[in-house]
């Protein structure tokens, strides 16, 4: 699955939860999709786990479409 697909899933999913009133924080949201990428995907786990403020779901997005495209 592509990161445009992904990422957009994970919001649905989260979405989803929240409207059964199950809220999934960003910071989980963030780590729950971290832990479902892909194996090539490894090298971008070490950056995030080295930053020194928290991630956005926003960023992350980012940084994976950035490394999908290179990828590419």
């Amino acid at each position: 699955m592509s990161i445009t697909d992904y990422t957009p899933k994970m919001k649905e999913i989260c979405d989803t939860l929240d409207s059964i009133n199950v809220t999934v924080d960003e910071d989980e949201m963030v780590q729950i999709c971290i832990g479902g990428l892909a194996q090539r995907y490894g090298p971008i786990w070490t950056t995030i786990c080295s930053q020194e403020k928290p991630l956005s779901f926003f960023d992350l997005e980012l940084m994976l479409m950035v490394e999908e495209n290179c990828a590419s």
